[in-house]
């Protein structure tokens, strides 16, 4: 399996990291990250790479690489899991759908909220807050890299050629978690914050037939995080970002409150 970042580096029951591959740009860190959890091997080269004894790879390099490094490691029979957002359009995606289908492996998105004993409970829960009228998630985190930004250093994470920008970095866990419990809106419209021609920061809002979603994220200030369900009958709300979910609670307009964790490291 390769991964590409500390985190990743981790070791995982059932799971064997045996190869970095870097792009040129983090060829140092890629070089360190192999000394320090002693991966066997380390290449720039992705012919040597593939042919490593891989059966995983785990994509975590800029937004705008992501489909051309999985379309060449599904080429070579391999799994993926590929990190937010899984690729820049729908196009892509469904060429790497098509291919992953005819070379009979698995293609993952690296979003674990819809998969968290958490996000499970709150889908229990919703029948009991009756008729849904208003859904609110919110991921707001100051960048250390708009600083940089404004200074006039674009860097992939607020470059419009790159795939970079708010919607794609952070809303897209509020996108996930809204769309997880009712499926599609009839309708969508994004309120961005632009600058220098990226969003860096705005408000999604997703129409439903009975009622709307609100999809808060921001990059260039910092705000509460959580999400809030609120029913005819009640509310569910978590106590952080959707990327996480975090402890719930369930609050019934009778007086009833429980309250829920099933949280793991």
């Amino acid at each position: 399996m390769s991964r590409t970042s500390c985190r990743c580096c981790r070791k995982v029951e059932g799971l064997t990291t045996v190869a970095i591959l870097s792009t040129e740009r983090s060829l140092a860190t890629g070089k360190a990250l192999a000394a320090q959890y002693g991966i066997p091997i380390y290449t720039s080269n992705p012919i040597t790479f593939y042919s490593s004894g891989i059966d995983t790879v785990y994509v975590a390099v800029p937004n705008f690489l992501h489909f051309e490094i999985a379309m060449a490691a599904i080429d070579h029979c391999m799994n993926i899991i590929i990190e937010k957002p899984i690729v820049c359009n729908e196009k892509e995606l469904y060429l790497l759908k098509e291919k992953a289908i005819e070379k009979h492996v698995f293609l993952f998105e690296a979003i674990t909220t819809l998969h968290l004993g958490n996000y499970t409970k709150i889908k229990e829960w919703l029948p009991r807050i009756g008729q849904i009228k208003i859904v609110q998630s919110r991921y707001s985190q100051y960048s250390s890299r708009y600083d940089a930004f404004r200074a006039g250093i674009v860097l992939p994470a607020f470059d419009s050629a790159k795939a970079g920008g708010s919607l794609m970095d952070l809303n897209i866990y509020n996108l996930h978690f809204v769309m997880g419990l009712f499926g599609s809106p009839e309708e969508f419209k994004y309120y961005a914050n632009v600058e220098k021609d990226i969003d860096t920061s705005g408000i999604l809002i997703l129409k439903y037939d009975k009622f709307s979603a609100a999809c808060t994220a921001a990059k260039d200030c910092r705000g509460e995080r959580g999400s809030i369900v609120q029913g005819t009958d009640g509310t569910i709300t978590t106590s952080t970002s959707a990327n996480l979910i975090g402890s719930i609670v369930l609050e019934l307009n009778n007086g009833i409150k429980e309250e829920y964790d099933d949280w793991y490291e």
